[in-house]
């Protein structure tokens, strides 16, 4: 399992799949000029060379160095605190939806909380404690039955996976998969399987639960018409952008960057890039998707997409190789790691101020509980040696 193994993954559907069916059928997702065969044909060539490069850059960070841990102490979690933090998380999110069972349960119902501030902590902070809690608990391989069974409970009430988004479920979920499912890391190609049944049988579930007021609703079915839908947008927004030419110099950038600055404190502060590209050419809905390349363009044109392309390569292979060596060793690095898998997909489809913003919270949120609850003994760990080559 991997970050590069998800970013193909995640190429293979929205620069492969989904344009094949949208072009098939000609289809113009969101209004506005359609796209002819040029269109296509340019985007294409762009993507082609994306992925050359990606894979190029991939290799050589691959290869570079990693920087040795200093020593530190032995750390281990309490179980007292990992309980009372989790059921804390639980209770807070029940409460912001009224100790309504239904209300949290089903995503068509909503939070007693204004969208602001509030809601957006709620959601990225508080509601994946119970979460995390369970992830910490199996990392550091705790025995105790009926304290994870509590944690358990806990996380599925906290995040029903019909009652939250669809990146956020993927996200949770995958991550605690791999932990409860040890052959992910021996068996090379089941992850791919993994994502590809979510996608394929799960994802059309879930679209579903944004409208449906109650489970006996749901109908379980193969839905590839999602593939010529707006779920699957990614391909076109980032042609628009490109076909439009649009360019910010760093304005959405920045925005993203500066994202938890109020806009009553910065009133230029602009949207999203797929709400600021949607009112520049008109479409006919706001809340839109950016693809991550895209976004590259859309600050700084060609050149941005090269940036972007060197930013993404470095993480993730930065990343997939300081897990596969300290997974063992480091346990809340481990936890981070796993729930990156699932918002890869998130960030690669955009946009990137929410992606972004969404998973510093999940990352905030991992290191708070990780502090709560974690001890340490007197027994130091010898530090890691400087890695030549995996």
């Amino acid at each position: 399992m991997s970050l590069n193994k998800i970013f193909m993954l995640f190429s293979f559907f929205f620069y492969g799949i989904a344009p094949i069916i949208q072009y098939q059928n000609g289809t113009t997702l969101w209004g506005g000029p359609s796209f002819d065969g040029k269109d296509y044909l340019k985007l294409n060539v762009i993507i082609i060379n994306i992925l050359l490069l990606y894979q190029l850059f991939y290799s050589i960070f691959g290869k570079l160095r990693l920087t040795a841990f200093p020593p530190k102490k032995n750390t281990s979690i309490s179980n007292k605190r990992i309980l009372l933090i989790s059921i804390l998380g639980f209770l807070v999110t029940f409460a912001a939806y009224d100790f309504n069972a239904s209300s949290l349960m089903l995503r068509s119902r909503t939070s007693i909380l204004e969208s602001g501030t509030l809601k957006l902590i709620l959601s990225n902070f508080i509601r994946p404690i119970p979460a995390v809690c369970l992830l910490l608990f199996k990392a550091y391989d705790r025995k105790d039955k009926k304290v994870e069974a509590i944690l358990m409970l806990s996380c599925i009430l906290s995040n029903f996976p019909l009652g939250a988004p669809r990146y956020y479920v993927a996200t949770i979920y995958i991550a605690l998969m791999i932990t409860y499912v040890k052959r992910f890391e021996s068996d090379y190609l089941l992850l791919n399987k993994a994502v590809v049944g979510g996608l394929l049988i799960l994802f059309p579930i879930l679209d579903q639960a944004r409208r449906i007021t109650s489970i006996s609703d749901l109908v379980f079915r193969l839905d590839f018409a999602m593939f010529n839908q707006g779920h699957f947008d990614s391909y076109q927004m980032f042609m628009r952008v490109i076909s439009d030419d649009i360019i910010t110099y760093g304005k959405q950038l920045l925005t993203t960057v500066l994202f938890f600055v109020p806009r009553a404190l910065w009133p230029g502060k602009s949207v999203g890039s797929g709400h600021f590209v949607s009112g520049l050419s008109r479409l006919s809905f706001s809340n839109i998707s950016m693809n991550f390349f895209g976004e590259g363009y859309i600050n700084f044109g060609y050149f941005g997409i090269m940036l972007f392309i060197l930013l993404i390569a470095y993480t993730n292979a930065r990343l997939d190789k300081r897990f596969h060596l300290v997974r063992h060793q480091n346990k809340l690095f481990s936890c981070i790691y796993r729930l990156l898998l699932g918002l890869e997909f998130f960030i690669l489809r955009g946009d990137l101020l929410s992606s972004f913003a969404y998973t510093l919270g999940l990352v905030c949120c991992t290191l708070f509980v990780h502090s709560c609850v974690s001890t340490e003994n007197d027994v130091s760990t010898q530090s890691l040696p400087v890695v030549k080559k995996l």
